[in-house]
């Protein structure tokens, strides 16, 4: 719900296109999120793990997991694990 004291923003502007975003989120998280964008895209291109680039980027897997999921943007170097990741 909006706050006055936070407004909330649903969409990015990344690389001069407009993402929306799945879900509303603070305008000053919305900010800080936009101006990292770049490295996250740089780290994913390069092929890098979640874990070496939330470490890159000085946070988190699930923090870096999740600003993934509310970009809509799919990791290229997942590292399955468990009984089923040797599909082919």
């Amino acid at each position: 719900m909006p706050n006055a004291h936070h407004p909330y923003t649903e969409t990015l502007t990344f690389a001069g296109r407009v993402l929306p975003l799945k879900r509303p989120m603070a305008e000053y998280a919305a900010r800080r999120l936009q101006a990292i964008l770049p490295q996250i895209a740089a780290l994913n291109a390069a092929g890098k793990s979640q874990g070496d680039a939330a470490a890159a980027l000085e946070t988190t897997v699930t923090t870096l997991r999740h600003w993934l999921d509310i970009t809509g943007t799919t990791w290229v170097n997942v590292k399955r694990r468990g009984p089923y990741s040797s599909r082919a």
